[in-house]
């Protein structure tokens, strides 16, 4: 009776320890539980507290960059539109116009003509012609054009196709200097315009053969860049291969490549261009 008496006070005390230990850890447990949502809501909540701020800072600097942004784009528009006027104003100020009351700096007007000196020393004189064209007259050679023309320290300029601005180097004596020498032609009787693509457009004819016995005038259509003075093309009638052309005896060294070996460019710099170009056999301009 005694053993049993002290094992079963032995197995209610210990019931009773582990019972405490348990309800210890479990207290242990919730506590700890709530401290750690208490952290997290105070985490979050600074968080938020911090962010609002931010936000608003970015927002501020944002809209400061974008008014600076659109401060600086109004600034070059008015910049690029004061340099567009003044373009415009040069522009006007340089034409080349017949029958006003403005004449260009070193250029002699009257009621009919404008003479102008060009940076190359020759004299270049502008009349009215038919339909609207105007006449470029050099050493005698003339060509027509409906291209506005204007004048800058002594060079000559044409607005062309797209409001495209370039400079005309080559001048009409040129042009029957270079066809002369291509066609081998001692005199070339040519016809030019200058169209609204910056181009020479020329018609000329030369004493050919038909069959080789029929005496006949053969067309070529030869077209010149007005700015580089390239030949880009020569096109003669779709018959012309049953023609035999006359070649006309050309003085020797007339063309620049004929001269000494070594003495092409200078050649064409006495003549007005800049280098002679082996390729095309011609003087250019650079």
């Amino acid at each position: 009776m005694k053993r049993s008496f002290f094992r079963l006070f032995g197995i209610s005390l210990l019931h009773k320890t582990k019972t405490r230990k348990f309800y210890k850890a479990l207290v242990l447990y919730y506590t700890m539980k709530k401290l750690f949502i208490f952290l997290t809501l105070g985490i979050l909540l600074t968080s938020f507290t911090l962010s609002a701020p931010l936000t608003g800072s970015a927002s501020a600097n944002a809209g400061m960059n974008n008014q600076a942004t659109t401060t600086q784009n109004t600034e070059k528009q008015e910049i690029e539109n004061a340099r567009k006027d003044s373009q415009i104003e040069v522009q006007e100020k340089n034409k080349l116009k017949i029958r006003d009351n403005e004449c260009q700096e070193g250029c002699t007007c009257t009621s009919s003509s404008i003479k102008c000196q060009l940076q190359n020393g020759k004299e270049m004189t502008i009349t009215a012609g038919k339909s609207g064209n105007t006449i470029i007259q050099v050493k005698g050679e003339e060509m027509k054009t409906q291209v506005q023309l204007y004048k800058e320290e002594n060079k000559l300029y044409g607005q062309f196709k797209n409001n495209k601005t370039k400079e005309i180097k080559i001048m009409p004596d040129q042009i029957k200097e270079k066809i002369q020498e291509r066609l081998r032609l001692k005199n070339c009787s040519c016809e030019m315009e200058l169209d609204k693509e910056g181009d020479y457009q020329i018609q000329t004819k030369k004493e050919a053969k038909f069959l080789g016995f029929i005496p006949i005038k053969k067309k070529f259509n030869i077209e010149i860049d007005a700015t580089t003075g390239e030949t880009k093309q020569v096109k003669s009638s779709w018959w012309g291969f049953l023609a035999k052309d006359i070649d006309e005896e050309i003085i020797v060294g007339v063309s620049c490549g004929t001269v000494t070996p070594g003495q092409n460019d200078a050649c064409c710099q006495t003549k007005g261009y800049n280098v002679w170009d082996s390729e095309k056999s011609e003087c250019l301009f650079e």
